[in-house]
């Protein structure tokens, strides 16, 4: 074999997805790593502080899948026009026995009203382990733009809600880590949109525009309501209704123009705003 290594490629790996366990360490271990009815995996799992299932007096990361190789972490998943994130992402499990009611039925079927969940704060213990492992991946893939560092509840809206809005996004994006709408930028949509909201249909096209999985339809229909409602998990966790209001779309725009340009100027030419 005659080995030439070829300028034409980049990384496989484009996203991180950030889940929570729903389940203790012990639980989640055993359903990350070996076979049951519904198989599941991650690359990383992370302890918690004062979990009694943990065996270990310090935390931990747990490696359970080499990152060049597939998990099965995100499922029926979308971001940014992409489908199937196993196929380009990282996915690392974080412990946090959260729980949500009203997403056990089939997607068509989940009414927003009904999702009902229970979140629990993490460590800081926890974090900075998390923190030191992004760190670690993004010097290892730098290709990875910020804002593909997601929860699950970004690329699954109908289905999932975790990490939930306790994660401290904010917190490690002062360390580096992902993105978080820039306040000035925010205020100047603030008072923008503060004389009158975006059409329906523009405000989905900002959605989709920044990654989210939502069909522009000009109603205010139960997509929108679960988009809304995971971006604000994201970036407006003080109240995460789904209910579109002038901060969600101040924050909303200021991300755009950020952190998708292109897809702001597009959204200009099309929509008036």
């Amino acid at each position: 074999m005659v080995y030439v290594e070829s300028t034409n490629q980049n990384s496989r790996i484009d996203y991180i997805v950030i889940h929570a366990t729903a389940e203790n360490f012990a639980e989640s271990l055993r359903l990350l790593s070996t076979r049951t009815e519904s198989p599941v995996s991650s690359h990383y799992l992370i302890p918690e502080v004062g979990d009694p299932s943990y065996p270990r007096r310090s935390l931990r990361v747990y490696s359970l899948v080499p990152e060049h190789r597939r998990a099965w972490h995100a499922g029926v998943s979308y971001w940014a026009e992409e489908t199937n994130l196993n196929d380009r992402s990282i996915g690392i499990e974080v412990v946090n026995e959260f729980e949500c009611t009203g997403t056990d039925k089939p997607v068509p079927e989940i009414e927003l009203a009904e999702v009902e969940c229970q979140f629990v704060p993490f460590s800081d213990e926890q974090i900075e382990l998390l923190a030191d492992l992004l760190h670690s991946i993004q010097e290892r893939y730098p290709g990875i733009n910020p804002i593909d560092i997601v929860a699950h509840s970004d690329i699954a809206i109908m289905r999932k809600s975790d990490p939930g809005p306790l994660f401290p996004w904010k917190q490690l994006y002062e360390q580096g880590i992902g993105v978080w709408p820039d306040q000035t930028l925010a205020a100047k949509y603030s008072a923008q949109f503060s004389a009158g909201a975006p059409a329906i249909d523009t405000v989905q096209a900002a959605l989709l525009a920044l990654g989210y999985q939502i069909e522009v339809t000009s109603e205010l229909d139960k997509q929108t309501q679960f988009a809304m409602r995971a971006f604000q998990l994201h970036f407006r966790p003080s109240d995460y209704s789904g209910k579109i209001d002038a901060e969600s779309l101040a924050l909303l725009w200021a991300l755009l123009e950020e952190h998708r340009p292109a897809e702001l100027r597009e959204l200009r030419r099309t929509y008036s705003f």
